[in-house]
Order: C-alpha cells, then structure tokens, then sequence
C-alpha cells in the first residue's frame, strides 16, 4: 500500500487503479524570500504598474475598480471572500498599506482618498463590518 495524501489506495489494480492523483505542478516562482534584490524591486515595480493600471482606458485605477466591485458584492450580499474584503477594508481605512499605500493609487487616479473611506462610514453594514475589523485586529481596553 502506498499513503497519498487524497486516500489510501491499494496497488492491486497497477497502472489501471480507478483513483487517479493529479500531479502538482511545481510553482513558477521560488519562495520571494530567495528573490535577489533586483527581482524583489521588478516585482514592486509591476505590481505598482498593475495598481495604477486601468484597463477600461478611464482614470479610475484598477485597484480601486477592485475596491468598488468588493464593495458593492458585499452591499448586495453577493458572496466575497471575507479575507480579501477584510484587507480591502483595512487598506482604504489605511490601518495597512501593504505594497502600494492607499493615498498614493488614489493620488495617481486623481481620486479624493475620502470617497471610499465616507462611504465605508457611511453606511451601516459597511462601518458594522469596520468594526468587527477594527476589534478583531486592534482588540479593546474593556
């Protein structure tokens, strides 16, 4: 018998066994603490270019295209993965910057950092979310 991770599987039935296991591909790029220095500004470079990039040839960056869409799937209680909806949160309130701060792609889209923030504030399912972020990562003196 031979452990997979899928199942156990008896080797009984040879080439012909009716479970088949995928092969993983191996991943394209090493871990990005193996990158030389000249590869990890590459990669900041791009992904700045791509933040600031729109596709739909208008001035709205596509990051914070992304950020609106996000919004208004949770808005219309559309399906979002929480994780990306909770960064996406945090990045606009700017409680992170992760690669690209926020001010700076809506100072490239010529885009009023307010906006996204007063309508995060604004409206009530949004600030509820807000704060079970805000508790969840900054926690509370009571």
């Amino acid at each position: 018998m031979t452990p997979h991770v899928a199942a156990w599987q008896l080797d009984i039935f040879g080439d012909t066994s009716p479970v088949h296991l995928p092969q993983r591909k191996p991943d394209p790029l090493p871990d990005p603490r193996c990158w030389s220095d000249s590869v990890r500004e590459q990669m900041a470079e791009e992904l700045f270019y791509f933040a600031c990039d729109s596709r739909r040839a208008d001035n709205l960056p596509e990051a914070l295209a992304d950020c609106a869409l996000l919004i208004s799937d949770r808005l219309r209680n559309r399906k979002v993965d929480i994780a990306d909806y909770r960064a996406t949160l945090g990045w606009i309130m700017e409680y992170w910057n992760g690669m690209i701060p926020y001010r700076l792609v809506c100072s490239i889209g010529r885009i009023r950092p307010r906006v996204f923030q007063d309508v995060i504030l604004d409206t009530p399912l949004l600030a509820r979310d807000l704060r079970e972020l805000r508790q969840s990562c900054f926690g509370s003196l009571l």
